[in-house]
């Protein structure tokens, strides 16, 4: 059976999306079976991959959460984004794309019965056809993310160094342990992706108190080329696998293989 990872954070901006692109191609260039969801309105996660929101409507994660009748294929709502050769086996990528109708899942989902395990439910219909499964989670604590809590294992914040920004992670992260204890959801917190950090000592300073406080994954520094390659539709590690970026991202996928393997 496959595990489930979200990456999240209250703030916008943080590099959620391009943390979870670049992790879960990461893992398929490994030689893992990847399914990325977008779980966030804005669908920068579906955009980044090189799809256009508007052209798989009915064919996304908004479709499967308004399908209460459980008629729509879920496979119809996944596509392919690459298939990765590695020494170990052949890995692959393929994401649940997104919408801008999601964001009124806060409002439409909260009569329904259960309304926490709407995304859990997707997740368990393929769970076993993959090896992860990486959300990306939109910036607030409403109904979908805490769908995204209910259906993870696993837990990865992400974070840019600035003092607003450690205050907020500590209220995100005391957040979800209430969510987590107060519903008994079965998820574990991996620690923190710092990123866009540039080479001050502002940065430098931030970074410190991150550590004194959190297990840090890694450390991405800020880089014209990952945005160039959000552009193009493709992760640092497909565009230019020896950039420092595309290094960073590999040293935080080993850190989550190493802290998951731990746990098994």
């Amino acid at each position: 059976m496959g595990k489930t990872i979200i990456f999240g954070n209250l703030k916008g901006g943080v590099a959620k999306t391009t943390s979870t692109y670049n992790v879960a191609t990461q893992l398929a260039q490994r030689g893992y079976k990847i399914l990325m969801i977008d779980s966030d309105p804005q669908a920068s996660l579906t955009l980044i991959s090189g799809f256009e929101p508007e052209d798989y409507i009915g064919r996304n994660l908004v479709a499967l959460l308004y399908d209460e009748s459980g008629e729509l294929d879920i496979h119809d709502c996944i596509h392919e984004i690459g298939v990765f050769e590695s020494d170990k086996e052949e890995g692959s990528l393929s994401i649940i794309p997104s919408e801008i109708e999601l964001a009124n899942g806060d409002m439409d989902f909260v009569s329904r019965k259960g309304n926490d395990r709407l995304i859990s439910r997707v997740v368990n219909k393929v769970i076993d056809e993959y090896d992860f499964i990486c959300i990306d989670c939109p910036p607030s604590l409403g109904v979908i993310s805490v769908n995204d809590i209910a259906a993870s294992d696993y837990i990865v914040g992400c974070v840019e160094p600035g003092y607003q920004a450690l205050r907020g992670i500590k209220f995100y992260l005391k957040s979800i342990i209430n969510c987590i204890r107060s519903c008994d959801y079965d998820t574990e917190f991996l620690g923190l992706a710092i990123c866009k950090v540039a080479n001050n000592s502002d940065c430098k300073d931030a970074v410190k108190a991150f550590m004194a406080d959190f297990d840090i994954l890694g450390i991405v520094r800020t880089s014209v080329e990952v945005s160039r390659g959000e552009v193009d539709g493709l992760s640092i590690s497909q565009r230019k696998p020896s950039h420092i970026a595309s290094l960073e991202y590999s040293s935080i996928t080993d850190k989550i293989l190493e802290k998951i393997k731990k746990g098994a």
